[in-house]
């Protein structure tokens, strides 16, 4: 899709950073919390988005877990006034689940997510009274294939193959049914058993109302999960 659009479509480059922290507590609870930072504009020029994410975890075993919770998102649409932002409320709900095969050199990693989003309006570069509502489903599929370890430990390096399709379930601004799909290729390294870190390439492909958008980006991604349950 993403190649057939490119003449009919606003293209640009940008910088995706992460960090995404996972707690456990409890034999069947958790939390979730993340901040994304992205920029735009050849790389670097204008600020983009920022994100913030929370939520709480049911663990139902040690590869299967459902999460809700709410995020904060500040969007910077403009290009001349880096002072203009629309703030977005998004309240969300995830099913997410691990396989790992029975060498212990490939994981799958997939999850459904879905969120209530609640747009501030805008007109121009001033905000107005009321939200834009849209709800809208995620679908992500993440392979992870070890080059030099036989396990998911400290010091393994692997290539990461990831692919994400957004789809609007409602909308009340009566947005196209299909969002944006993010396809990523890149490198993974377990700098700890607790940490590790993605590197890569990621293209996005997504309708606006404005038009096609097509992003060519470079994504740096820190994991870090922790078990706080005494041994």
């Amino acid at each position: 899709i993403a190649a057939t659009a490119t003449c009919f479509a606003t293209v640009d480059k940008q910088l995706w950073f992460g960090f995404v922290h996972q707690g456990r507590v409890h034999k069947h609870w958790g939390y979730w919390a993340e901040f994304q930072h992205r920029t735009k504009n050849e790389f670097a020029n204008n600020l983009h988005t920022d994100i913030f994410r929370v939520g709480a975890t049911y663990f139902v075993n040690n590869d299967l877990r459902i999460t809700a919770g709410y995020a904060a998102i500040l969007h910077f649409p403009s290009l001349t006034n880096q002072a203009f932002v629309r703030p977005e409320h998004r309240p969300w709900q995830q099913v997410f689940y691990i396989y790992t095969n029975k060498k212990k050199n490939i994981r799958l990693t997939q999850y459904l997510r879905v969120e209530e989003r609640f747009l501030r309006k805008i007109a121009g570069e001033s905000l107005t009274d009321g939200y834009i509502f849209r709800q809208r489903f995620r679908y992500s599929a993440m392979v992870v294939i070890l080059f030099n370890k036989k396990e998911f430990k400290q010091g393994s390096v692997g290539l990461v193959l990831n692919n994400e399709v957004f789809v609007n379930a409602y909308s009340s601004d009566k947005v196209k049914a299909f969002d944006q799909n993010r396809a990523f290729a890149g490198l993974r390294y377990k700098l700890t058993n607790a940490l590790q870190l993605h590197l890569g390439y990621l293209n996005v492909f997504s309708f606006t109302p404005k038009g096609n958008d097509i992003v060519h980006a470079i994504r740096l991604a820190a994991f870090h999960t922790i078990d706080w349950r005494k041994k």
